[in-house]
This record gives C-alpha cells, sequence and structure tokens, in this order.
C-alpha cells in the first residue's frame, strides 16, 4: 500500500469515526425523543434477532405489505415510518410486541419489558422528524 492510500485509509477512518460521534451525540442529546442512545443500541441487535425477517432490515416492511396474501393475511408492515405505525401509542406498540397481533407472534415470554421498549426505540429512531413530531403530538 503506497502512503497516499495509507494516508487516504487514515482519513476515510477519521472521518467516519467523527461523523458517527456526531450522529450518537445528536441522538443522545436530541431533546424531542423520548428514548436513549443505548435503547437505541439495545434494539437494533433485538431487532434483527426478533423481527427483521418479517419486517425488513431497516424496518421497511415486506413488499406489497398493504395487499392481502393468499392465505387473506397481510404481510408485515413497515416500522420505519413510512407506514401506519406511527399512528400508534407507545402502549399499543409494546403491547403489540408482547401480545402479538394476526400473524405476529408474541414476544412477551421472549423480551423482557425493557427489551420490547428498547426495540421500539430503535424503530422510532428511523422515523422522521416529521412523522415522530406527528406521533409524539397525537400521543403526549
Amino acid at each position: 500500500m503506497s502512503r497516499t492510500q495509507s494516508l487516504l485509509l487514515i482519513a476515510g477512518s477519521l472521518l467516519v469515526a467523527a461523523l458517527s460521534s456526531y450522529t450518537y451525540l445528536a441522538k443522545q442529546n436530541s431533546p424531542d425523543r423520548w428514548y436513549s442512545q443505548a435503547q437505541v443500541d439495545q434494539g437494533a441487535t433485538l431487532y434483527l434477532d426478533y423481527c427483521a425477517a418479517c419486517h425488513g432490515n431497516q424496518g421497511q416492511g415486506a413488499e406489497n405489505w398493504t395487499q392481502l396474501d393468499a392465505s387473506g393475511k397481510r404481510p408485515a408492515p413497515p416500522l420505519n415510518g413510512s407506514g401506519h405505525t406511527w399512528h400508534h401509542s407507545l402502549a399499543n406498540l409494546t403491547h403489540t410486541i408482547a401480545q402479538g397481533r394476526g400473524t405476529m407472534p408474541a414476544w412477551k415470554d421472549t423480551m423482557t419489558e425493557a427489551q420490547i421498549i428498547a426495540t421500539v426505540a430503535w424503530t422510532q429512531s428511523h422515523w422522521s422528524k416529521a412523522i415522530y413530531d406527528a406521533w409524539s403530538k397525537a400521543n403526549p
């Protein structure tokens, strides 16, 4: 590897570290969100373990989620703010995860209440400011 390539690699690494730190601090210090970055971080792992198989790795939902499938059921909706999830209160969201709904399994025997809340935190961290503000206004 040449000296120039090494310097570019170091500069790129420093840039990634700086942007990651900025993003972390911005979310940590965001007064308009109810959750902490620690909850989002925990929720990311839980989401990938329990939710991503149906709702997608980034909460994008199943393809054609608004249409009934061959069995007459709707596929998993998006959780990233592009679907209807933001219309539900925090209590409703946590209840749905704990108790299940439709074809979605209940996770109450698998995840603790704190883990369920962290999973919601992760999904809401993907919501735009406009979507989060609308949700927050509807759910004071």
